[in-house]
């Protein structure tokens, strides 16, 4: 063999050993922000069983990035907790102020210990708190008259408004003239919730546009009165009956639930949670009201408030723009992937304050955020969940 020859095996041999050594080098596998592990969860880190790690990751450090909109994003999934990420953000709660923001506010580090506004996800809590006294015999039913427990209003036996029951203020559908999305925080009638003094008279004082349960209107005022009623029934504050019938039971232990001027829980808006906190009634409604060991509210009411009973006709937080259903305070909805409906629940609050039930996967995804009044956020976050959905195996 000459030199030349000599030379021409020695570059085939460098390059193939180089090749194969490229070849054989192991795929990098992303790394994500892991669950805090203490007592009150149970955790999991490893994403190989349930997920594509690296396209999960990828997408979990993008909300833990700088550029990120969210102030916190949690995954629980088979009882366990899978990320759970925390940012440092500015954000305006409705405790201070009633959510009126100062440029000097500065931000808030947000944690595991962290109460957060959790805004409209009060209403479903206040559908479970309703579905409870319901168990308990306190109400007779969602199909009962509303007036019927309110003789004191004076409203002709006559008046179609006689014909509103509890069934319609949980589904937003009593045809009542409600305007509370399209003229701002100032003039809007869930604004002016913070200081009526007879809610149940300010709901009713209005006219009828449409017969029940034909029309979706979003309506806090009959959120209100739901809570009205169980107070009323109880002697008990909204505050008190979520702790004693549904936090307790749950091991919620920290939350705050802010007042109107005249001392009573904001029942559409007001109530603060820790992210946690928010996974465990998520993981509530994916067991069908069942919570180590009891059933705190009945299967059926569960049943009952995620079945669509009615097309809200809101297009405003998919960026597809299908409209989501709503069921008893909660809103429906459904992801496609690869031609497989893959249905969600949720509790939804401004600003980006969601909790998602995925049966299909046995999941929940918590999230929230301070793009208080901007609908865009609730789709972008909506985008977010349905991407991470893609990586489940």
């Amino acid at each position: 063999m000459n030199l030349k020859q000599t030379s021409i095996h020695f570059i085939f041999f460098t390059l193939t050993f180089v090749n194969s050594s490229i070849l054989s080098e192991p795929t990098k596998i992303e790394i994500c922000p892991k669950p805090i592990l203490d007592r009150e969860w149970q955790i999991t880190t490893n994403l190989e069983t349930g997920f594509d790690q690296n396209q999960f990751c990828r997408y979990i450090n993008e909300i833990a990035s700088k550029d990120s909109e969210f102030h916190s994003f949690l995954i629980e999934r088979h009882g366990k907790i899978v990320t759970e990420v925390y940012n440092t953000r500015a954000d305006h709660p409705f405790n201070k102020r009633y959510g009126t923001r100062f440029p000097f506010d500065g931000e808030t580090q947000f944690d595991t210990n962290t109460l957060h506004d959790v805004r409209s996800v009060s209403k479903s809590v206040v559908s479970l708190l309703f579905g409870i006294a319901i168990d308990k015999k306190i109400i007779d039913g969602v199909d009962v008259s509303v007036l019927s427990y309110y003789p004191n209003l004076e409203i002709s036996l006559n008046d179609p408004k006689q014909n509103i029951t509890w069934k319609h203020l949980l589904t937003m559908s009593s045809g009542l003239d409600w305007e509370e999305w399209r003229y701002g925080f100032i003039f809007s009638d869930e604004t002016r919730l913070l200081w009526k003094k007879d809610l149940t008279q300010f709901f009713f004082d209005r006219d009828l546009l449409h017969s029940q349960g034909t029309k979706f209107n979003y309506n806090g005022g009959g959120t209100s009165v739901l809570s009205d009623i169980l107070t009323k029934k109880t002697n008990k504050s909204l505050k008190e009956l979520a702790k004693e019938w549904l936090f307790t039971p749950l091991e919620i232990q920290n939350f705050e639930w802010v007042e109107d001027r005249n001392g009573r829980a904001l029942a559409h808006v007001g109530l603060r949670l820790r992210p946690r906190d928010m996974l465990k009634l998520g993981r509530l409604v994916l067991n069908g009201g069942h919570w180590k060991g009891k059933q705190i509210v009945s299967k059926q009411w569960i049943n009952d408030s995620l079945k669509k009973h009615i097309n809200s006709e809101v297009k405003i937080f998919r960026k597809d723009g299908v409209a989501l259903f709503y069921g008893y305070q909660w809103w429906l909805g459904e992801t496609i992937l690869a031609e497989k409906k893959i249905p969600w629940s949720v509790a939804l609050g401004n600003g980006g304050q969601l909790i998602f039930a995925i049966p299909n996967y046995d999941m929940v995804i918590v999230t929230t955020a301070g793009g208080y009044g901007d609908p865009t956020t609730i789709q972008r976050i909506l985008d977010t969940v349905e991407k991470i959905l893609t990586t489940v195996k």
